[in-house]
């Protein structure tokens, strides 16, 4: 399904977002009455506002836990795919590994981690800006950047860890590249091949951006076309090599091929919603592209205008229907710069009316205002430290042994009992036989080995129930694991949630 939406399922969210558009518009007709000009800050503030006070206070996400005890489990010598079920790339973890070599075991983890991804956000921010100024020069304008920056970082869901960070750093970085590769030099090119090999490394979801290179390459009719190619492809194996050697060296090349992508292509769909207000402003960045591109011969604007086509196109398949932010992230941040490129204020002097322009640009605006909001109210309402709260609770009763609790609400730094610990998991065990293939015996492996602390209920249901339900276990399997949790088990209350804790952990 291809739609583009802005999400009123309940009247609240209408509210909100028309009293943004009254607030809005009343501002912007102010400001054009008494300055005839439009300042943008107060916008921008309000999705900084936004997006930060939704990213210090959200609870724990299931991703952001995964990757953290997947690196975890690296770090103690397991094996993705092997050891543990996973269906991305190993990337991410294979990096974080050696800091939990010295971390200790605490849920002070997860502050760490989002002050990380805060600086790779940072970071991604500078880069998109760069390639704003490389492309319209003095026409670059910062406070429209920011803007539509904030807008798309809906919900501040690039605070939590995510191989998602990595790939659009070195997307950005990759397609910053491409925008010197018509001019004669090859480094440029080589350096590309790289960057997108590592962006592709991490996360695989915008596939067709490496080819943004190649067709650079053949923008313009020159002798060094070969070496430019042959400079891609030297620049993309070099840039595979730091995932495969680890791949090839611990023998899991072929597990990694079969889930993170044999497995994930039977559940891509095609399947995108594309938030109104800014496809809005992204589709009229573009337009003001293709302008410069003919007005101009610029390009650098031609070759931005084809990255955001083919991040398009990638953002039209996925596992799911991509509901939260981070799914189309690399899609915003090019929103985002390719809106830089153009002046509100020109624009909005083309209407004499100043109560139209008022209405127009105050319900443009309110657009990119209403989606951070929106979506924050749409979200689950859990809260970080209370998540924390739980979590420590957790490490505390399984620190040094095995436990049997589904993401995300996990021991980061505990054994799982059985290969069984993630949402995904759970959730398609049902849908995929190679999933509930992996997940085992969940029965045997518990009664032979007691984990030191088991889940009670899962989304408000008997866990145990639940796995004989989905014939996970049997009813004779069923009856001695009620026996061995009743025998050897306590109930303890971690943050208001019931799990059964060994008694010997007490």
């Amino acid at each position: 399904m291809f739609d583009l939406y802005l999400n009123f399922k309940a009247l609240q969210y209408l509210e909100i977002f028309l009293l943004l558009t009254i607030a809005s518009v009343f501002f912007v007709y102010l400001s054009l009455k008494n300055k005839n000009h439009i300042n943008l800050t107060p916008f921008i503030l309000f999705n900084v506002l936004v997006f930060l006070t939704w990213g210090v206070l959200v609870g724990i996400d299931h991703d952001e836990t995964a990757h953290l005890h997947c690196a975890w489990m690296i770090s103690r010598g397991l094996v993705p795919f092997k050891d543990f079920w996973a269906h991305h790339s190993p990337l991410l973890w294979i990096i974080l590994a050696p800091l939990f070599k010295i971390l200790k075991p605490t849920a002070s983890v997860f502050i760490l981690s989002r002050i990380f991804s805060a600086f790779l956000f940072t970071l991604i921010a500078f880069t998109g800006w760069q390639i704003s100024r490389k492309v319209f020069r003095e026409k670059a304008s910062a406070s429209m950047y920011l803007l539509v920056f904030f807008s798309a970082g809906v919900l501040g869901e690039f605070i939590w860890l995510r191989p998602d960070l990595f790939m659009m750093f070195f997307l950005l970085f990759g397609v910053y590249l491409s925008l010197e590769i018509p001019r004669g030099r090859i480094l440029p090119v080589f350096l590309s091949g790289i960057a997108f090999s590592l962006a592709v490394s991490f996360m695989p979801k915008q596939y067709l951006l490496p080819l943004l290179p190649i067709i650079s390459i053949f923008l313009v009719k020159n002798r060094s076309r070969i070496a430019k190619l042959l400079a891609y492809i030297a620049g993309l194996i070099i840039g595979s090599l730091p995932l495969l050697f680890y791949l090839i060296k611990d023998n899991i090349l072929g597990e990694f091929i079969f889930w993170v992508f044999k497995f994930n292509r039977e559940r891509t769909e095609v399947s995108v919603l594309f938030p109104l207000g800014i496809a809005c402003i992204g589709g009229w960045g573009a337009c003001l592209l293709l302008g410069r591109y003919r007005n101009l011969n610029d390009s650098k604007a031609l070759i931005l205008f084809i990255a955001f086509c083919l991040s398009i196109l990638s953002s039209l398949t996925g596992m799911s229907t991509p509901l939260s932010g981070y799914y189309l992230g690399f899609w915003y941040i090019l929103c985002a710069i390719v809106s830089s490129g153009f002046n509100i204020m020109e624009i909005s002097q083309k209407t004499s009316s100043l109560i139209k322009r008022s209405l127009v640009l105050g319900a443009f605006l309110s657009l990119l205002l209403a989606q951070n909001s929106i979506k924050a109210m749409t979200h689950r309402r859990t809260y970080f430290s209370n998540d924390m709260q739980e979590v420590s609770g957790l490490i505390n009763y399984a620190n040094g042994d095995t436990c049997l609790v589904i993401l995300p609400l996990h021991p980061v730094f505990s054994y799982d009992a059985t290969r069984l610990y993630s949402y995904w998991q759970y959730y398609l065990l049902d849908k995929f036989p190679a999933i509930r293939k992996d997940a085992g015996n969940i029965a045997r492996v518990i009664l032979a080995s007691p984990p030191a602390v088991v889940m009670c209920r899962i989304y408000s249901k008997d866990f145990l129930l639940e796995l004989f339900q989905k014939q996970m276990i049997t009813a004779g399997e069923y009856g001695k694991l009620v026996s061995l949790f009743k025998d050897k088990y306590t109930i303890k209350l971690i943050a208001g949630k019931r799990y059964y804790v060994r008694n010997d952990r007490l």
